[in-house]
């Protein structure tokens, strides 16, 4: 009986039970583990290079391989990063000259070495001490004179007005959003080189491009960027917010990778996410509405759309260029410009090209920024209203002529002519620069052009790629533009962008107003806010009138995603800044993103009981035979003996 026990035994050990149920249970028990987090785009990474890029894509790259020192949380607070404290140093004179930050402890760069003090004096030093060159970072680095080593864990920054030298207070060093940069493999280039020349990447480095962030890029990423069809990133194993739990908790990323996917037709973004090619994207207007509208009448399983205002507070404007330069100068008559604001229906434009997925655009600081926002009174507001416009235009002496009845010319007492500006006799004939990555500014410009030429101003437009509006745009040679603009929360960086320190670098259309030149430096150095809120208001409202941005909407962020690939989205309305346009660095969002991915599906109990089945059929059966041989060696036994005995 002891063998045939033990072929049972054995016969019972063969058959893999335990791989059987772990196939099914293991499966289950994966979720949450691995995955590639695949994002799509509109635009491409125009540059790897930090110090380079323009597009909105291009930042969401850098805020996963770099970190800057301040970021914001999922509600939009200002927290820290890569510094941990930053405190006004009230040992100089004027209070908030100096401040002194902490460095978040043990920091690694993505090639192994140890982030130090050294590097964020580097990268301070570098950005301030070449202004003009270094101009990615302007907004922060004006007024920033030199950075210095306190200890290995702190540094402080020196403030100063560098148009007379003096020491000065920066009620703004709570939110420097300054990528950090690896001194020990920079140290030996240029400025002109790192600003201008260097394509973001080391030949000799493992990775190839070196940051502090969550994400490192693969050895591939040269050539996937030259390919120009995706980006893949791979998750960083030794993010510092993984060890030192600041400043935002516990928080580990659970996934393996990211893939940024470029698309140059919104359709087929659209069917890559039903096909479960992509995971989450953001859409132009008619494409989501398409995509929303399928979610809500269910024709697509596990999406959820989503839109809502934009944590970069973003927003479109037509721009005009302030600068006596281009095609023609006349447009620098108020008259003119006020004339143009007031024959632009914004609710039409929002509800016909953004179809409802935008505000109303007034000021500089959009309403998502509640604390900082201004709005226009009743009587400050440009109200649509061409008829009006038509009456300003002919008071300010622009009309038509039987040689031009359809397009106003400028007369012998319009300003236009009094000032030298332009000669008698010139056409109100603009041309308009757009980009060809958004095809809904090509729409706004047609309609644009329509109602302006009802009061007599012709407008000829060009799409052209953003990276070629941008060279332009900068030449201040132009008339009129369709751009954006988007900002951080602390309102410096916005109203630098329109300041005459940011000229040939941030301010695209070189606009100068005195009261805002006064408001705004009185802004940068007031530490009391309700007072600092009184000159940011000032400031919008002088913009806003004078009207050389006719800002046309807060545009929302229109994102789909699937929910059977990870979980973990949260609410992006009631927190915007777990949004993937988040891109100052350490996005709560991908903190919280779990992969589910197939490991998601249930388990199979049918299955497993099938299984089971099969092998309670193969124990009956091993015990069946062990009896049929029992009862033969007995019978063997008696007649012949059995050499085993019992």
């Amino acid at each position: 009986m002891r063998i045939w026990s033990s072929i049972l035994v054995a016969v019972l050990l063969a058959i893999p039970v335990s791989g059987i149920i772990n196939n099914f249970v293991g499966n289950a028990a994966a979720a949450g583990e691995g995955g590639t987090l695949k994002i799509g785009f509109m635009q491409k990474v125009d540059s790897m290079n930090p110090n380079v890029g323009l597009v909105d894509a291009a930042y969401v790259f850098y805020g996963l391989v770099y970190d800057t020192f301040q970021c914001i949380d999922e509600d939009m607070n200002i927290v820290g990063n890569l510094v941990t404290r930053s405190e006004v140093d009230p040992s100089y004179e004027p209070y908030g000259s100096v401040w002194e930050m902490d460095i978040a402890q043990d920091v690694k760069w993505h090639d192994g070495e140890d982030l130090t003090v050294d590097d964020f004096v580097y990268t301070v030093n570098l950005n301030c001490q070449n202004y003009v060159t270094m101009w990615a970072f302007q907004p922060y680095a004006y007024f920033m004179d030199y950075a210095e080593a306190v200890d290995e864990d702190t540094f402080r920054i020196h403030f100063f007005d560098r148009a007379t030298g003096e020491p000065m207070p920066a009620a703004y060093a709570q939110m420097i959003c300054i990528y950090a940069l690896p001194q020990h493999l920079l140290e030996e280039h240029s400025a002109t080189y790192i600003s201008f020349n260097w394509d973001g990447t080391f030949d000799d480095s493992e990775p190839p491009i070196v940051g502090t962030g969550p994400f490192m890029a693969t050895e591939d990423i040269r050539q996937e960027w030259l390919d120009g069809n995706k980006l893949t990133l791979e998750r960083n194993p030794n993010y510092h917010w993984e060890w030192t739990k600041e400043p935002l908790g516990e928080w580990v990323i659970e996934f393996d990778e990211i893939e940024m996917v470029f698309f140059d037709d919104a359709t087929a973004m659209a069917i890559a996410l039903e096909n479960g090619e992509l995971d989450v994207a953001q859409f132009p207007p008619p494409e989501y509405r398409t995509m929303k509208s399928k979610v809500q009448n269910g024709e697509v399983d596990d999406i959820v759309a989503h839109d809502s205002p934009k944590c970069t507070q973003y927003w479109t404007e037509i721009a005009v260029n302030a600068n006596n330069a281009g095609p023609n100068p006349s447009r620098l008559d108020p008259v003119i410009r006020q004339a143009m604001a007031m024959a632009t229906d914004k609710e039409y434009i929002i509800n016909n090209h953004y179809l409802g997925f935008a505000e109303v655009g007034t000021t500089l600081i959009p309403p998502v920024n509640e604390k900082w926002h201004y709005e226009p009174t009743a009587d400050e507001l440009y109200v649509y209203d061409k008829e009006a416009a038509e009456d300003l235009l002919e008071a300010g002496g622009y009309r038509y002529t039987p040689e031009s009845p359809d397009v106003r010319v400028c007369t012998a007492d319009s300003y236009a002519v009094v000032e030298e500006l332009v000669p008698e006799g010139t056409l109100l004939e603009y041309e308009m620069a757009i980009r060809q990555e958004y095809p809904e500014e090509r729409l706004i410009a047609q309609y644009v052009q329509g109602e302006w030429g009802d009061i007599g101003i012709d407008i000829t437009y060009t799409v052209m790629t953003e990276a070629a509006l941008g060279n332009e745009v900068y030449s201040y040679a132009y008339d009129t533009m369709m751009w954006y603009w988007s900002a951080d929360v602390d309102p410096m960086y916005q109203l630098f962008c329109q300041a005459t320190p940011s000229y040939s670098g941030w301010n695209d259309n070189m606009y100068y107003n005195e009261v805002y030149e006064e408001n705004f430096f009185a802004s940068v150095q007031e530490f009391d806010e309700e007072q600092r809120k009184i000159y940011v208001d000032n400031c919008q409202r002088a913009n806003y009138l004078d009207a050389y941005y006719i800002i046309l909407a807060y545009v929302d962020q229109t994102y789909a995603w699937r929910t059977d690939t990870f979980e973990g989205w949260g609410d992006w309305e009631a927190h915007p800044g777990r949004s993937v346009d988040n891109f100052w660095s350490g996005n709560p969002l991908y903190f919280d993103l779990k992969y589910i991915g197939e490991g998601d599906e249930p388990i199979p109990w049918l299955l497993i009981g099938a299984s089971l089945a099969i092998v309670v059929a193969a124990v009956v059966a091993a015990v069946v035979l062990v009896k049929m041989k029992g009862k033969k060696g007995k019978k063997k036994e008696k007649d012949e003996g059995s050499p085993l005995g019992e």
